[in-house]
């Protein structure tokens, strides 16, 4: 008797799921952002304008020796689950270092309020490898956060700030 035929192969698979993306980044207002004693409106929004454009090389940075320099900007939108600090990326390391290194992110209800640490101080050993992130999720009705660098004769730079 003849064989019977061969099985049939399975159908093909269907491809997987597409991931979903990334949950995006709320963008700052423009025009709430402030700075530290010393910084006029003006100058933090230029501050701002670099450090929310996607593009780490265009840092903003405080005027120099300032105590405990800070940056605050509002967010478009809350809850604020997480803030992204990425120090800037065409100074030389050691710079980097001294303008970010210890630094604090605070939520709160106005400028420069620093109601609820995110997190912080931040050593160089997580700052040199590249963004930092702070959880923020016991903050859900602040709008404002704020970037701070404690200490005396200080200057804060970084090249972007992202919130999700």
């Amino acid at each position: 008797p003849p064989l019977p035929p061969p099985p049939l192969p399975p159908p093909p698979l269907p491809p997987p799921p597409t991931p979903s993306p990334p949950t995006p980044s709320l963008p700052l207002l423009w025009g709430s952002a402030r700075m530290s004693s010393g910084h006029s409106n003006n100058f933090a929004n230029q501050f701002m304008a670099k450090a929310a454009d996607g593009n780490s090389r265009t840092f903003g940075k405080s005027k120099g020796k300032k105590t405990s320099p800070w940056f605050s900007a509002k967010a478009s939108s809350t809850p604020i689950s997480a803030v992204t600090v990425t120090p800037d990326t065409k100074n030389k390391a050691s710079k980097v270092k001294k303008y970010l290194k210890g630094f604090e992110i605070w939520v709160g209800a106005t400028a420069g309020d620093k109601a609820v640490k995110c997190g912080g101080p931040f050593a160089w050993s997580v700052i040199k490898r590249g963004p930092v992130t702070a959880q923020c999720a016991a903050a859900p009705t602040h709008s404002y956060v704020t970037v701070v660098l404690p200490g005396r004769k200080k200057t804060l730079g970084f090249g972007e700030i992202e919130l999700h």
